[in-house]
């Protein structure tokens, strides 16, 4: 099993575990949002086991492999660099950063053998089939 985590409880957050559910080889087992009681929230009421308030502590659960990134548009950088940096996976929602000096900073720090990175509009499923084929 795969196993992943969403940062962003609203509502884009939501619909990226539907379709990583459809995915049968996938377990979503942690969400992150700014405000822990809503992430606790929403975590309960989409039985994912894990509710974080801080990307720095949902980036050392133990197993993750996967990191769904469904923040603000402004974020989008920032946490895919804090992502990269913990060695971990991305799929970020679009746009995956706001400037082209970010895309060159974000595609430099993703060249690693070890990493693979995604944004929407890329679909689930081809990122998976790729991931699977390595």
């Amino acid at each position: 099993m795969i196993q992943v985590a969403i940062i962003g409880a609203g509502f884009i957050g939501p619909a990226h575990l539907e379709a990583l559910r459809r995915l049968g080889d996938v377990e979503v087992v942690a969400l992150c949002d700014s405000c822990l009681e809503a992430a606790q929230r929403k975590a309960q009421a989409l039985n994912i086991a894990h509710a974080y308030d801080s990307v720095e502590a949902l980036l050392a659960h133990p197993g993750l492999q996967v990191v769904h990134n469904c923040t603000p548009n402004h974020l989008h950088a920032q946490i895919n660099r804090q992502i990269l940096a913990a060695g971990l996976h991305i799929f970020s929602e679009k746009p995956l950063c706001m400037t082209a000096e970010e895309a060159r900073e974000l595609v430099a720090l993703a060249a690693g053998p070890a990493w693979c990175m995604a944004s929407a509009s890329s679909t689930a499923s081809s990122l998976w089939s790729s991931r699977r084929r390595r």
